[in-house]
């Protein structure tokens, strides 16, 4: 897909830009002010943030990967997504690591609404959900390519809520969402790159 490496293309020149200008007044006043309007909330909205951090923290995702990576594997015969989609969730937080522990930004002051671990920039969880979403979406289009459109269209809004999951709960600024998103971009093409090029493991078997 076309789309995918200017998205690649445009997530890294947003992050470098964000890296750039953190800490600036104008970056920390929108920060503020974004966060501000999706802090806290209803009882049911704050539970089902929770639930999704559980499961878009790195145990979490991990594990939904494998379990999905195995319903390929065993019921589709398909090794090359099984094993890719995992691949892609680790290196996408092995990359948000490097990132982080290399930038150092804090948290926000809010209260957390709960546990959050670390610096901040970029958001681990919205690399996840953008991985997540994405590459499974182009692993249905591959079955099913006359859907592409509704499966980029969930991927893009459950990537989106996962995003703004955070802010509700008060452990992420605003920015290090979108940072989140633009360095999961470029993996998701990475991953949509290799798997076009890769045989199928099937393929090689006599």
């Amino acid at each position: 897909m076309r789309i995918l490496p200017v998205t690649a293309i445009i997530g890294t020149i947003l992050f470098i830009f964000l890296a750039t200008v953190l800490g600036s007044p104008e970056l920390n006043a929108l920060d503020d002010a974004i966060g501000n309007v999706f802090y806290n909330g209803p009882a049911w909205l704050i539970a089902a943030c929770k639930t999704l951090a559980w499961f878009g923290g790195a145990f979490g995702s991990l594990l939904l990967a494998a379990v999905i990576g195995a319903g390929l594997w065993f019921k589709l015969g398909d090794r090359r997504n099984s094993i890719g989609l995992v691949l892609a969730i680790f290196s996408g937080w092995l990359l948000n690591a490097a990132l982080k522990f290399s930038i150092l930004r804090p948290r926000p002051t809010l209260e957390f609404l709960a546990s959050a671990h670390g610096p901040s920039f970029p958001s681990g969880h919205a690399m996840s959900a953008w991985i997540m979403s994405f590459v499974l979406a182009l692993i249905a289009t591959h079955y099913q390519p006359q859907r592409r459109t509704l499966w980029f269209s969930l991927a893009f809004c459950a990537a989106i809520f996962g995003g703004l999951a955070r802010l509700v709960l008060g452990v992420h600024h605003f920015s290090d969402i979108i940072a989140g998103f633009s360095v999961a971009s470029a993996i998701v093409y990475l991953y949509s790159y290799a798997a076009s090029r890769i045989t199928p493991l099937d393929r090689l078997q006599p």
